[in-house]
């Protein structure tokens, strides 16, 4: 499909509203921009036909941001949904202005994506955020692939012309300032130029859902700037420019599976966790291991070496006075699957040096990033941290976290008692900018606020300097607890809630605010909240009778039943005959649930029900309360005989039809809304009214119970959920409580509300006191018996261990005299088998010197051979050395003779010259020279038979070897006797031809 035909521009609209959000989890009214129109999308269709208008400045102090003035603020950016990457408009991005808040809290913006589908308002959730590397810049990317920048020097924000749908991480880019890198949930990865609005780069890297982006220092060589990407248990080395992968790192070890993958800081390396709770760090170059180290069991050795008096730092979000309060701070076991190890998370220093781990049993470690040695070690007693980052300043003693609870906190390493909640809920995931001075912070109610860590840290050390004010002037060594439902109320406050205006709000609405409903029942009850008086109950610990029964609670919710099983406990320590009602967990269960934070409100309450709405309830346990039944099934024959007549001639009683509403306080005939309803008119009626409900339900059912064709029927029917109006039942039971007789009238039997006092837990008294002694004494001595019954029985089973020992002492002597004799025959087989081995091997023995024999004699031949062939090749060689000596001589000898041919031709010169000189002169020159000629002439032959010796000498024949030479050494022998034949043929030669000169001279 094409572009042209897909997308229409989008255009500013001027309308700007504000509305009250009821779902704020804060509380304060939260300011909606509706800046730009929510989009029509049909069939892939995305319509736009809003005009455009200009901005003025009463626009812009509503928009996007509070201004000065307004408490709270929040941008929403509406727009449609699209399921792919394509450019939502042709148009030039259009930037539009914001304000931030300035307020003292530190959250100087909150951004959410709100649409409008069908009538109704839709908040999408963000996917993933982050801050540039110049920290002036934040990008936030909804679940629908929207994408907006906020630049906080400018204070404009815009969004991008193409959509990143599925996308799951967000990283800025080392090489670009304006780039980001985007990865999605079917493991793709983009690069995108925010400033530009351009999509560049991207390649198909993973199968899974990008986890975690880092990258080395090196990135200045186009091949060397690698990012390690890990897509779940895989991880990848990838280019940066290209996005191409360079390296796959797989593991196939199946005992265990890759947790964690990141380039340490400011390094080439990268390290690998795994589930077994392994850390590696690994070479970028050689991808080989260069360490190892095990940070759990250097943590247990550090705590079993700890000396006798030394502890290590505790960090607790909880109250030392807020026992009573339900742990909601620990760690749930559901949300984490036991078999990736122990560790949960980790984070690096700003300046690299340091590594801090996070564990699953709440402990914080500080680890050298050189040596990877445990230094620093914290225990979190009552939560973990998911997720952690380390605030730059002051160095490394600031730590952000996200707890397993999804709370957003600060904590001081420092001082550990010094910790601010920045966010109470719904916190998912932080991101700290590289300056360190903004974090955001995801909700999971899809927002993201943006808090001034400037501001924190001021707050924080503003908090702690009140405490310790107060600690110095009041001279308490515990904080003030916190404020909460279970405190005292003021003056003011119970004014407020007066029951007059309590029951005028009830009679108008039906029911109390969500909000304030369990602080109105505070007030209503006059709840003393006696916290020193329930921690002494919580003290004394759960009854034997609780213990056993609560081993069959049927509760799905671990702390749900544990908080049941706590109240049951105190109940049961307040009260005795509570811990053998074996109703009492289905009563207390339903306020439990709706009271998880304050067990202590949850005790009072239930335990002012038994004082005043339930009096009459354990008068002849372990029976039903007749009476109390009695009550209900005289009203009801009163007011309708022919139910009653349908019940008895079914066999029916008041303990089928009424004790099974109350004992379970309408909760498993009721939704948990109309349950709140009716509880909201129960605790605002006088004691008695429970009574006329159950007679109201009947009455409301009639029709239907009438119909049931048989007993089990209507036993079953008082056990399920049927369909019912709140308002009438409530209505239909005031009715009956109007006009009832006084005859009939349950006032008469039950007294009057009657609170319980501050300070002090009276004793309820309205039950068979003795029964319960005599059930107790029962007990004790059942347990008695019990006890004397195990000890006969481990006596019993000790004389059997005995016998049995003796038993198998017999069998072990029989079976050890068996076994000697299969032993010596075993050894005797053996020994002949080691015979019959050892002839074998003296026969291999002898045919194995033979063959030693045999190749030693092949080796000497070889020996020889090789020894005649070395000789060989040292007389050629010396035959080459004494042809090259020969033809030096003869060079030297030529050189030689032609100096003597020289030499004589100048004699024969001079000669000629003197003849000619004699025959030109008186005296000849022959007679006149003759003697000195003639001494010439025996020089000259001297010379030459001195040139004639050496030449023969030379060529003078070797003496003949008396070893045997084979045929090559005889053709060297003829070669060599042949070249001097040679040279003797050629001195002969010159030496004539000198002979006939002379002659002739």
């Amino acid at each position: 499909m094409e572009n042209e035909s897909l997308i229409r521009t989008y255009k500013m609209d001027r309308i700007v509203k504000t509305e009250i959000k009821k779902e704020d989890i804060t509380g304060v009214p939260s300011v909606t921009l509706h800046g730009i129109e929510s989009a029509q999308q049909e069939d892939g269709v995305i319509e736009s036909d809003l005009e455009e208008e200009d901005w003025t400045e009463a626009d812009l102090e509503l928009s996007s941001f509070q201004d000065v003035d307004t408490e709270d603020s929040d941008v929403t950016l509406t727009q449609a949904e699209a399921a792919h990457s394509m450019p939502l408009s042709d148009a030039p991005m259009r930037k539009y202005p914001f304000k931030l808040k300035q307020n003292e809290c530190g959250n100087i913006l909150t951004v959410h994506h709100t649409v409008k589908e069908a009538g109704q308002q839709l908040r999408i959730q963000i996917a993933a955020c982050c801050f540039n590397e110049q920290s002036n810049k934040l990008v936030v990317i909804d679940k629908r692939g929207n994408i907006f920048v906020f630049d906080f020097v400018h204070k404009r924000y815009w969004r991008l012309g193409f959509l990143m749908p599925r996308a799951k991480l967000i990283r800025p880019s080392p090489l670009h300032i304006s780039d980001y890198y985007v990865g999605n949930k079917a493991g793709h990865v983009f690069i995108i130029d925010v400033d530009n609005s351009i999509l560049g780069a991207h390649g198909d890297v993973g199968n899974a859902a990008l986890e975690e982006l880092s990258w080395s220092n090196r990135l200045q060589n186009p091949r060397c700037s690698n990012a390690l990407m890990r897509f779940g248990s895989e991880a990848v080395l990838v280019n940066l420019h290209t996005l191409e992968v360079s390296h796959q790192l797989d593991f196939d070890e199946s005992r265990y599976t890759l947790k964690f993958a990141a380039f340490l800081p400011n390094s080439d390396q990268f390290f690998i966790g795994f589930s077994n709770d392994s850390l590696h760090v690994w070479s970028s170059h050689s991808l080989c291991t260069l360490r190892m180290a095990q940070p759990i069991k250097a943590r247990n050795r550090k705590l079993r070496l700890l000396p006798a008096g030394e502890t290590i730092p505790e960090i607790a979000l909880r109250g030392p006075d807020d026992s009573d309060l339900e742990d909601d701070l620990t760690f749930d076991c559901q949300d984490y699957d036991f078999a990736d190890g122990s560790l949960l998370n980790y984070c690096f220093t700003p300046d690299g040096n340091k590594m801090c781990l996070s564990t699953l049993d709440g402990y914080l470690l500080i680890l050298s990033v050189a040596s990877f040695d445990l230094e620093k070690l914290y225990r979190l007693t009552d939560f973990t941290l998911r997720q952690m980052a380390f605030l730059a300043q002051p160095k490394e003693r600031i730590v952000f976290g996200i707890t397993a609870r999804n709370q957003a906190v600060m904590l001081d390493l420092t001082n550990t008692d010094h910790k601010l909640v920045v966010q109470r809920s719904n916190a998912i995931s932080l991101s700290l900018s590289r300056d360190g001075k903004l974090l955001s912070v995801t909700s999971r109610c899809g927002e993201v606020n943006v808090w001034s860590t400037c501001r924190l840290f001021n707050a924080l050390q503003v908090q702690t300097r009140c405490i310790n004010q107060m600690k110095s002037t009041f001279k308490q060594l515990k904080p003030l607890p916190a404020c909460s439902v279970g405190g005292g109320m003021s003056k003011e406050l119970r004014h407020l809630l007066k029951p007059e205006r309590l029951k005028a709000m009830l009679k108008e609405y039906g029911c109390y605010p969500e909000k304030y409903r369990f602080l109105i029942w505070t007030s209503l009850l006059d709840l003393p909240c006696n916290s020193p008086q329930f921690q002494a109950l919580i003290k004394l610990g759960a009854p034997l009778m609780v213990r056993n029964q609560a081993k069959k609670l049927r509760i799905r919710n671990d702390a749900q039943r544990r908080l049941v099983i706590k109240i049951w406990s105190c109940l049961s320590q307040w009260c005795k005959v509570l811990a053998h009602a074996d109703f009492m967990p289905h009563l207390i269960y339903p306020f439990v649930k709706q009271l998880p934070k304050n067990s202590l409100v949850s005790f009072e309450v239930i335990a002012t029900l038994v004082l005043n709405h339930f009096q009459l309830w354990f008068e002849f346990h372990p029976l039903p309360p007749s009476n109390y039944l009695a009550m209900c099934e005289n009203i009801l024959l009163h007011c309708d005989e022919q139910l009653c007549k349908f019940y008895k001639s079914q066999e029916v009683l008041a303990k089928d039809f009424a004790w099974p509403l109350l004992s379970t306080a309408f909760a498993e005939v009721l939704e948990e809304q109309q349950w709140l309803s009716l509880w909201d008119n129960i605790v605002s009626e006088q004691s008695w009214f429970p009574v006329f409900l159950v007679v109201a339900y009947n009455l409301i059912h009639r029709e239907i119970i009438i119909r049931l064709p048989d007993k089990r029927s209507v036993l079953l029917f008082f056990h399920d959920q049927n369909p019912v109006d709140i308002g009438k039942l409530l209505s239909k039971a005031r009715k009956l409580m109007a006009k009832c007789d006084l005859a009939l009238h349950p006032q008469r039997f039950m007294q009057h509300f009657t609170p319980i006092p501050k300070g002090v837990y009276p004793k309820f008294l309205k039950y068979p006191s003795e029964w319960i002694e005599q059930q107790e004494e029962q007990a004790i001595s059942l347990i008695k018996h019990n006890q004397e019954i195990d000890a006969r029985i481990r006596h019993l089973e000790l004389e059997e261990v005995k016998i049995m020992e003796r038993l198998e002492n017999g069998l072990k002597q029989e079976e050890h005299a068996r076994r000697l004799k299969e032993m010596e025959k075993l050894y005797q087989d053996t020994i002949h088998r080691e015979e019959e081995r050892i002839t074998c091997q003296r026969k291999m023995l002898l045919t194995y010197q033979m063959e030693v024999r045999r190749r030693k004699s092949e080796v000497i031949t070889k020996l020889q051979e090789s020894e005649q062939r070395r000789k060989v090749l040292e007389m050629e060689k010396e035959i080459d050395l004494l042809m090259h000596n020969i033809e030096r001589e003869r060079r030297r000898h030529n050189q030689q003779m032609q100096l003597a041919e020289d030499e004589i031709r100048n004699q024969e010169m001079e000669l000629l010259a003197q003849r000619y000189y004699s025959d030109t002169q008186d005296a000849p020159l022959a007679q006149k020279y003759y003697d000195n000629i003639q001494k010439l002439c025996s020089q000259r032959d001297q010379l030459q038979k001195n040139l004639r010796e050496m030449t023969m000498e030379q060529l003078r024949p070797p003496a003949t070897s008396s070893a045997q030479f084979n045929p090559q050494l005889l053709d060297i022998e003829n070669s060599i006797l042949e070249i001097q034949r040679e040279f003797t043929e050629i001195i002969t030669t010159e030496r004539t031809t000198r002979e006939c000169r002379s002659t002739s001279s």
